[in-house]
């Protein structure tokens, strides 16, 4: 027991008239019902619950209770047939999730204590905490009682002595409750009724898993489906780069020929390209016939702002960029450094912002960090001397809703962080100091030289362009900690002169270089999020992007969960970095596109959604008006996914060709594959299909043709093996004589040439096999520094994906600890696509396995589809004539 830490004037306070009974509060987690007992005073550790002179302190664990299942309602929606679609229930119920009961019974005889006169939200603060406490205070009556709310910014013991002087009636945060409420319901009604149609309608017959839809998890996969199809659908182009260096007085440097863009250029269509070869050979005849240009020079400074501060969608994005790290691992470390550690303000915020009167509290948050010993201290200590700016800027409470930016907050005792927190802790410092700094100054050079061209382009002047950009005053980068420019010098042409023209310079030797245009890259995780964020558009403009707040997809809170929840439903994977989609992920876009779901794939409708919730939270929509909305919109879907005919869906596509088997039919597109037209289902006489999946690569028209022209495609890109690395590799359509039938055939080569080379990102522990060697964690793997170093050919090894479950630092330690084996974790996905949990253990041989947790009935809680309750593998079932392979196939690496 420890003596109560509250001021006097605080204990009397909270304590007026002995006549009153104690209080009930209700946490989210238990870390935080421990760190509110420890600032209000002295408690009993009951276990499940802690008990004072005053109050009563419990905690939900997160979800304790979710929305009831269709059959909860009637039994007769134990059948998905599409005929029972549109599932509007007239009331909605929640339920306890499995192995709550127990937790949410405790709370309820809490909240019945006769001694127990009222009740205080302690959840997160934000939409999802009070969607949490208002569940439990239904479900367990604590709403017949006073209730009331502690709304917490920051988990120091000063800010929880503050939340507890400004708690506020339940009440007022009705309309947050509302909007929560719509959130919840508005995603079961089209996730459950567009999964069950989608499935219905979609399933193969040798599939398993659903083809799970939802609200904001549709439109973002089709965000990143929108970018494979580009890539897919690119044609190499030939072009031809010409470089040329000059010299003026000993001042040498290379330039590159600037191709004037004509009307109509399209975006591979630059000033550095010519795509006409014969073009190419004049224009290199015309700069060998001279020996001099015309050069002019500009020289200004350019002045870049400092940073707004980060929000939780800005933060994840930079995690990403420096770190390659997941969406959901940088939330996680976040949360950390906000319960754990007490050292981050809430981090599931939308705000870039503080409150006008949070001035004092900045210089404060400064003084400590300028205490500290380091390049930050000493950053910390310059801006305090000289004065913090844009105060205006990021001093506005008008752009501030529930939460304001994350920032440090004030810690005399900084503990020791190691690994990811250590990493968002110093990304969080770094952006608070940045932003209070001046703007950065580099001095930019752009020279030109031009060179009148001859022969049949007489009239046209050659120009060739080189820039420069040098860092002059460091500004709010020196926080940032990049002081870096272009890597390119250029002497003045004229010393002490910023502008001159015509100059006449000598040319030296000209360079033509042939190369090939390429596709846009894959989204990355920080793509993803910014157009999440903004609706679907790739807007890099941190202004512009702010006035699309409201409108994008989902929220800071759960945009992560929507990304790991795509990969976890085998929709899409991890690939070098990136995102991916699977086969089946472009497959579902493209029938929707087909049979015109309104709206289930469009990230600007449903950014509308989510602009409607946050009216709903300021009053200016009701919560009856939304849910006739929502509900309307589910009846548009349902009533799409009932009526469409998959006969139609691509009668409008020409046919691919005679059918390479009985060359009577012509091979046709369908949902699932390239079939021959007399291959049907009713008295087919050909059994000829190409599915549209190989190897994790998606088989598109363009690669069907050409199998069915060539019998040979490739090499190409797009396969990957189950590492998650990008492998090229060529397909083959050939006939196989023992099987009488034709078959596909597919030969890998090596990774592609974007794979990055192995890096070392940090030390986990020491190596179990050797302690004298760490095992490091790379950006592809954890792994033993021996192998690293060429010392043994084999040693401990761990992907970082495991069952598409990316894994952190903490429980890769974890798995290479003493115990060799992780805590029970969820979000592993076995080869059927189910979802399984499972720890994680280290073998003898070196291998990773699972262990599974028991459950009742002797089964295995969790266990993949096709094992048993031991974990063995049980027989396959023989899958029926022309059923589609699984979506998951893979290749070992090769």
């Amino acid at each position: 027991m420890t003596r109560p830490v509250l001021s006097t004037t605080f204990w009397r306070f909270m304590h007026v008239g002995d006549e009153v009974g104690k209080r009930l509060i209700v946490a989210e987690k238990p870390s935080v019902g421990r760190d509110l007992a420890a600032v209000l005073g002295d408690f009993l550790d009951e276990g499940e619950f802690l008990e004072g002179e005053d109050y009563v302190i419990t905690w939900a664990i997160g979800h304790l209770l979710e929305l009831a299942e269709p059959q909860d309602y009637d039994p007769k929606f134990r059948s998905w047939s599409v005929k029972l679609l549109p599932i509007l229930p007239d009331r909605f119920e929640a339920k306890p999730k499995d192995g709550q009961k127990g937790r949410l019974a405790l709370i309820k005889k809490l909240g019945r204590r006769k001694d127990v006169d009222s009740v205080i939200n302690a959840c997160d603060a934000g939409r999802e905490g009070e969607l949490i406490f208002r569940r439990v205070a239904e479900f367990c009556e604590l709403d017949k009682k006073p209730v009331e709310r502690l709304w917490m910014q920051s988990m120091t013991p000063a800010s929880i002595r503050e939340a507890f002087l400004a708690l506020r009636p339940g009440d007022a945060f009705s309309l947050l409750g509302d909007a929560a409420w719509l959130r919840g319901v508005g995603d079961w009604l089209v996730g459950m009724n567009a999964t069950r149609g989608l499935t219905q309608r979609l399933k193969s017959k040798g599939e398993r898993e659903a083809w799970s839809a939802g609200r904001v998890q549709t439109p973002t996969l089709n965000l990143i489906v929108r970018r494979e199809r580009e890539i897919m659908a690119h044609e190499p182009r030939t072009y031809w780069e010409l470089r040329a260096s000059f010299s003026y007085q000993g001042n040498d440097w290379v330039a590159r020929f600037q191709e004037p863009l004509r009307d109509g250029a399209d975006e591979e269509q630059r000033p550095g390209r010519v795509f006409d070869q014969a073009r190419v050979v004049e224009i290199e005849a015309s700069l060998r016939a001279a020996s001099t240009g015309s050069a002019s020079e500009k020289r200004r400074p350019q002045k870049q702002s400092p940073p707004l501060l980060f929000d939780l969608t800005s933060l994840q994005r930079e995690a990403n960029r420096r770190f390659r790290f997941s969406a959901k691992r940088t939330l996680n470390a976040a949360q950390r450094l906000y319960e754990a550690h007490k050292l981050l303000t809430y981090p599931r915020t939308d705000s870039k912002h503080l409150p006008e009167d949070y001035g004092e509290r900045v210089a404060e948050t400064l003084q400590v960090l300028a205490s500290r010993a380091g390049e930050l201290g000493g950053v910390a200590g310059r801006l305090l001397e000289q004065g913090l700016q844009n105060t205006e800027r990021l001093l506005d409470s008008s752009k501030i809703s529930d939460h304001f930016a994350i920032v440090p907050t004030l810690t005399e005792e900084m503990p020791v962080l190691e690994g990811d927190d250590a990493k968002i802790y110093e990304l969080v410092v770094r952006r608070f100091l940045a932003a209070f700094m001046g703007p950065a100054t580099w001095a930019t050079v752009e020279r030109l030289v031009e060179i009148p061209l001859i022969g049949s382009l007489t009239g046209e002047i050659g120009v060739f362009k080189t820039t420069a950009k040098t860092l002059e005053v460091p500004g709010f980068l020196e926080a940032l900690g990049n002081e870096e420019g272009d890597g390119t010098q250029l002497a003045p042409l004229v010393p002490g002169e910023d502008s001159v023209s015509g100059v006449i310079v000598d040319r030296g030797e000209v360079l033509v270089e042939e190369k090939e245009t390429k596709p846009r890259p894959r989204l990355s995780e920080a793509q993803l999020l910014r157009m999440m964020e903004t609706a679907g558009e790739l807007i890099e403009d941190e202004d512009l992007s702010e006035a699309m707040k409201g409108r994008g997809l989902g929220t800071p809170a759960t945009r992560a969960d929507i990304i790991e929840g795509l990969v976890r439903k085998s929709y899409a994977r991890r690939v070098e970095g990136r995102l991916a989609p699977t086969s089946k992920a472009i497959r579902l876009m493209d029938v929707l596109e087909r049979i015109d779901v309104p709206g289930l794939a469009s990230a600007g409708l449903t950014g509308e959604w989510e602009r409607a919730l946050a009216d709903v939270e300021q009053g200016k929509l009701s919560r009856e008006a939304l849910f006739e909305r929502f509900a309307e919109y589910t009846r548009e879907i349902v009533t799409a996914l009932q009526t469409f005919d998959h006969a139609t869906l691509y009668l409008g596509e020409p046919d691919l060709g005679p059918c390479p088997e009985c060359g009577e039919g012509r091979v046709v597109e369908s949902a699932w594959g390239y079939r021959c037209s007399l291959n049907t289902q009713e008295e087919g006489t050909c059994n000829f299909m190409l599915w549209k999946d190989r190897f994790g690569r998606y088989i598109d028209r363009k690669v069907a043709v050409g199998l069915l022209t060539h019998g040979k495609v490739g090499p190409m890109g797009g396969f990957v093996d189950r590492f998650g690395r990008a492998l090229e590799g060529t397909i083959t359509l050939g006939f196989d004589e023992e099987k009488q039938r034709w078959v596909l055939g597919t030969e890998f080569g090596q990774t592609t040439e974007n794979q990055e080379p192995e890096q070392v990102l940090g030390v986990l522990c020491p190596d179990p096999e050797d302690p004298e060697f760490k095992i490091v964690e790379t950006n592809h793997r954890f792994v033993s520094e021996r192998l690293l170093q060429g010392l043994v050919k084999s040693a401990p090894i761990l992907p970082k994906v495991v069952c598409h479950r990316e894994l952190s630092p903490e429980e890769a330690t974890a798995y290479f600890g003493e115990d060799a084996k992780t805590e029970v974790m969820d979000g592993f996905v076995s080869k059927r696509g189910r979802n399984f949990r499972g720890a994680l253990i280290r073998k003898a041989t070196g291998k990773h396995g699972f262990e599974f947790p028991p459950r009742e009935g002797g089964a295995t809680a969790g266990a993949p589809a096709g094992t048993d309750a031991a974990g063995k593998r049980r027989a396959p079932r023989k899958a029926a004539a022309g059923s589609e392979p699984p979506a998951s196939e893979t290749p070992a690496t090769p």
